[in-house]
Formats: C-alpha cells, structure tokens, sequence
C-alpha cells in the first residue's frame, strides 16, 4: 500500500541508497541558482532606490512607501509560501524554481508600466507570490547536493547572488535614473504612459524569463535520508511536532535570523534615501557607490563564513553554523547602530562597509544550520516557516518601523538618521539573546541528524 514503510530488525526504517550528484553537476546547480537568488534580491529591492521619484509621482508619504515596499511583497508572499514549500517537499523542486522566476519576472516588468500606486502595490503582489516558492525549494536542493559539512558553503554560495542582487539594484538602478532623467515620458498602446525611473524595473525584470529556461537544464537532486517506500507528504502536525521537540534550536535559528533581517532590512531598504536627504547625493550616485560597494564586500564575507564553517564543523565542533551567527552578531550590532549617525557620507559608507560584512557572514551557516538538522521530507516546510519569518515579517515591518519612527515619532524627514539608529538599539540586543540560547540545543540536534543520517 502506497505510503506504507517496513522496518529493518533493528526497529528503524530502511534509508534508500543515497549517492551525491557529481561535483560538476552540484556546482552547475550551485551557479545556476545564485543567479536565480540574484534576480529575486534586484527585483525585490530595486524599488528601494526609486522611493524618491516613486513619492513624488504617486503623491504618497514615507508610511505608504513603506508599504510599497515591505507589505505589498510581504503578504502574498505569506500566503503562497506554505503551499509551493509543502510541493517543494514531494514533487520536482528544479521545475518549482523555473516556474517561480518566470512569474515574478514578469511581475517586475509590470511594475514598469504602472500608471497609480495601486497598479504598482498590485505588481508588488505578483512578485511576492512568485519569490515565495524558490527559498525552500532552492536550499533543499542545496542540501541535497553537498556533503553536510559544505552545506553551508552552498547556503552562502546562494547568498551570494542575494547581496549581488542588492547591489545591482542600486548599481543598475542609478545608472538608469542617471540615463533616462532627462528622457520624456514614453505613451503606452493601452493608453497611459511610462515614467523615465520605471526603465528600471522593466531593465532587470526581462532577463529572468531567460533564465527560467536555464533553471531547466540543472539536474533534481536526490533526497538525503529519503525513507523506501514512502510516498506520502509528512502531516503538518508531524512536522509541529518535530519543531515543538526542538524549539529552542528552531527559536534561535528562526527567530534569531528573522530578528536580524528585521534589522538590516530597515536599514538597506532606507540607506539609499539617508544619503540623499541628509547629504544631498543624487540618487543615481547613491546607486553606483553602494551598489559597487556592496557587490565587492558581501561576496567576500559570505565566502568566508562558509569556509570557517566547514574548517570548524571538520575539527569537531557541532554548534559552528550558529555559533558563527553569534559572534558576528555581536560585533555588528553596535556598528549598526552608529553607521546612521555618523557626521558626513564617507564615514557612513565605511561604517557601512564594516557592517555589511559582519552581517554577511553569518549568512550562509545561518541558513546551512536550518537546513542540516531538519529530516529532508520536512525540510522545505521548515524553511518555508523560516521564509515567512525572515521575510514575510522583516520585509513587512522593517522598512515600516523606520517610517514610523520617522513619521510620527520624530516627525521629520530629516530625522531619518534617528529612527534608523533606535530601530537597530532596540532589535540588536533581542537578535543577540535569541541566537545565544540555541547554541548547546542546536549542537545536540546536529550530532542527532548525524546518527539518524539525514
């Protein structure tokens, strides 16, 4: 009967054989889909450079902004995720991918040719319920493909293409509103017309049609620790259950990273607009420095936290991934809180630089120690979870408590500097605390999925 497993006479149930992908199969999938976690990142946050031009166009506040840019991606994200992680886990992941990126691909054109804020929100829509199926999927992959003690290596990897993502946004984004600023409106057939800053969004969004064909030419992966002859899907409870059983590793995996993305999202999404108010850059130039700066030290600091995982996991020490999220956490939380408040641009764009490798670092063994403690039939609903939490809550609320804090606290544009200072001092030490209990919890469960062999 489908679904029913035997045992072996020691009471366990049979592991099917399990064999990795070949080296030059694992590191073709590994390429092809950084650049898929590149174009969700330039096409997620692209927007966050155009903020300016987007206020002055539709004739909205920061608080609106604020919700262009965090729940208008946030909650469809939210609500599509669970199902496409709950696919994720029993059917094809490499065609979830494909299908993922050609829709929010062209999402991000529509973007482009929005005539009201409401079109643009509706557009945001399309792309939040698009990005939400690649993360489970894609890292799921990655486990799958490397051996434990790379899995963070592979998770950073995947990083990568998330801060080259964002510096694009801001490299291509300038370069285009330095560009077309001075171009005319373009009239669209259906009537309307195109505003010179929405080139961008059709610029970046274009390409990753083309690469969900590429996404097809990888190769599905084996699952590590599949049971023979299961073929069910592992009941939500089931997986409640498993988390329930290890919640304080799940608390500061799931929670600690969702708390610090809620951080460094405030920051990233207002950045761009703190240079423009506070020292009169021009868009555009914000765009190029940061953007170049940014595609040149998170690579790096991503690299590097995956290569300390794995020098570290291979000298026995169980709790690497996390740890490694802790004591960058510790560093990079007063740096954050200083970067804003820094007197002239050059000191805050040093600060920053500090900062964004710190931060990155722990990115990769973040995600890889998620991924190597969870049974491999639950693993993309797990990070599904974890997917709502970094990214559902951090992009709905980030970029939303800086504006508030800006709007109604301080009351002043120009205060911007404060609101994103106190939005680090308060979410800082919480991040820190939650990480720092799951260090011993989370050894345990890595020494448990080890001899359970998943």
């Amino acid at each position: 009967m489908a679904g029913t497993i035997d045992m072996t006479c020691d009471g366990k149930p049979p592991v099917e054989d399990y064999v990795l992908p070949s080296r030059r199969s694992a590191y073709y999938s590994l390429f092809v889909l950084t650049i898929v976690v590149m174009f969700t990142v330039l096409d997620r946050q692209i927007l966050g450079l155009m903020i300016e031009p987007v206020k002055a166009d539709f004739g909205i506040n920061d608080t609106q902004a604020a919700l262009l840019l965090g729940a208008a991606f946030a909650l469809p994200y939210a609500f599509a995720g669970i199902p496409l992680a709950r696919y994720a886990d029993r059917g094809n992941r490499r065609n979830l991918v494909a299908m993922c990126i050609a829709f929010w691909s062209i999402a991000t054109c529509l973007c482009g040719v929005a005539q009201s804020y409401f079109q643009m929100m509706l557009a945001r829509f399309g792309i939040g319920a698009g990005e939400s199926g690649y993360g489970p999927a894609t890292w799921s992959i990655m486990a799958d493909s490397f051996p434990r003690e790379k899995v963070a290596f592979g998770t950073g990897t995947l990083a990568i293409g998330a801060t080259v993502g964002s510096g694009l946004a801001l490299f291509l984004g300038g370069t285009v509103l330095a560009f077309v600023e001075h171009l005319p409106q373009v009239s669209l057939p259906g009537g309307g017309h195109m505003r010179p800053w929405q080139w961008a969004f059709v610029i970046v969004g274009a390409p990753g049609l083309i690469w969900a064909l590429v996404v097809l030419t990888t190769k599905e992966p084996g699952r590590r620790g599949s049971i023979k002859g299961e073929t069910r899907v592992v009941p939500v409870r089931e997986v409640a259950s498993f988390m329930g059983d290890n919640w304080r590793v799940y608390l500061g995996i799931i929670g600690g990273l969702c708390m610090k993305m809620l951080m460094g999202i405030g920051a990233s999404q207002w950045m761009p607009t703190l240079y423009y108010r506070e020292f009169g850059w021009s868009l555009a130039e914000v765009g190029i420095i940061v953007g170049t700066m940014t595609m040149i030290i998170s690579p790096i600091a991503l690299i590097t936290g995956g290569k300390i995982s794995e020098w570290w996991m291979n000298r026995g020490t169980p709790d690497a991934n996390l740890r490694i999220v802790f004591y960058a956490l510790i560093a990079a939380v007063p740096i954050a809180i200083i970067t804003p408040l820094m007197p002239n641009p050059w000191l805050v764009l040093a600060f920053s630089g500090v900062g964004m490798f710190l931060s990155s670092i722990g990115t990769g063994p973040g995600v890889g120690s998620m991924q190597i403690i969870t049974p491999n039939r639950m693993r993309a609903t797990v990070s599904s979870i974890y997917q709502f939490s970094t990214h559902v809550i951090s992009l709905a609320v980030g970029p939303l408590i800086v504006a508030l804090f800006t709007d109604y606290l301080f009351g002043d544009p120009q205060d911007l500097k404060y609101s994103l200072a106190l939005c680090s001092a308060l979410l800082g030490p919480i991040t820190i605390l939650l990480v720092w209990q799951a260090l011993k919890p989370f050894g345990r469960a890595y020494e448990r999925a080890v001899r359970l062999g998943y």
